[in-house]
């Protein structure tokens, strides 16, 4: 296998899995922005608007529009950070956790039932994807 093959298999693979979260979102009816904003918030952390789109390659108007539409139906409140004049911690309410569990709760289960049936070999995928995307992207 060349370089072009291995990559051209790998965007293939790449987007089926990419494609299984977009239906997934799309059976919950709700956004795959919506569905990845709460996926990130529903770590049991706070995150900002940057991190969120800096972590999940997601567009900062994108993240921003999720969040006000989120925050109008009260499952995140905008924490000030001390220090910061602009930045805000974003942190799920109790409505805001219960929503996020009862959307992700069957992906969970998928995603926990897929991470059993991998080999200890295969759970390292993450950090070759991560070497993967840095160096593809110039960062190393």
């Amino acid at each position: 296998m060349n370089s072009r093959s291995f990559f051209h298999d790998f965007g293939r693979a790449l987007y089926r899995v990419d494609s299984f979260y977009d239906d997934f979102a799309k059976q919950s009816n709700v956004s795959p922005a919506l569905l990845w904003v709460l996926y990130a918030l529903n770590d049991g952390k706070s995150h900002t608007q940057i991190e969120i789109s800096n972590d999940w390659e997601l567009p900062k108007t994108t993240v921003n529009t999720v969040i006000k539409d989120i925050q109008q139906s009260g499952y995140v409140e905008l924490v000030p950070i001390k220090g910061k004049r602009r930045e805000m911690s974003i942190v799920l309410t109790e409505s805001g956790k219960t929503y996020a569990d009862d959307l992700l709760e069957e992906l969970y289960k998928r995603e926990a039932a897929v991470y059993k049936a991998l080999s200890k070999e295969e759970r390292d995928i993450v950090a070759t994807l991560e070497k993967i995307a840095s160096n593809l992207k110039g960062d190393e």
